[in-house]
């Protein structure tokens, strides 16, 4: 949200609020509808400059006497914010055969083999190419 904030890219601001309530919601189904109060407040403070007044009422809910305005405005370190394992599309002559989960930093030759292991019962005649995206797709060439 910050960094779509400073570029003025408002509509992606917008955007960027749904995709943190699509998260939220799944933060709450897997603590038994709970969503830490941390959280909430982090929220709050987002949506201050969009909604001030109902920002208000939320941030007095929560406890706090002082304005929302007053508040540090959140920080963010991108390190925690990298993912460790990432969904990889696995595709045998440009058709998605399978999606694997793969660590974030795996290397070419460990991404291919992963891939060739999870459509190995699909893979009929011989391997002519093995194309990695890093983080995107594998795409396995057969003939």
């Amino acid at each position: 949200i910050t960094s779509r904030l400073e570029a003025f890219s408002l509509n992606t601001v917008v955007s960027g609020f749904m995709e943190y309530t699509n998260k939220l919601i799944a933060i709450a189904k897997q603590n038994d509808g709970a969503v830490d109060k941390e959280t909430i407040e982090t929220v709050t403070i987002l949506l201050a400059p969009f909604v001030p007044h109902i920002a208000e009422e939320i941030w007095e809910k929560l406890g706090h006497e002082d304005s929302i305005f007053r508040a540090q405005w959140p920080a963010h370190d991108e390190e925690l914010m990298k993912d460790d394992e990432i969904e990889v599309p696995v595709q045998i002559n440009g058709k998605t055969k399978a999606v694997i989960s793969i660590p974030a930093e795996i290397s070419k030759e460990d991404a291919i083999a992963e891939g060739k292991k999870a459509v190995a019962d699909k893979i009929s005649g011989n391997i002519i190419k093995e194309i990695y995206v890093p983080k995107k797709i594998i795409n396995i060439v057969v003939k």
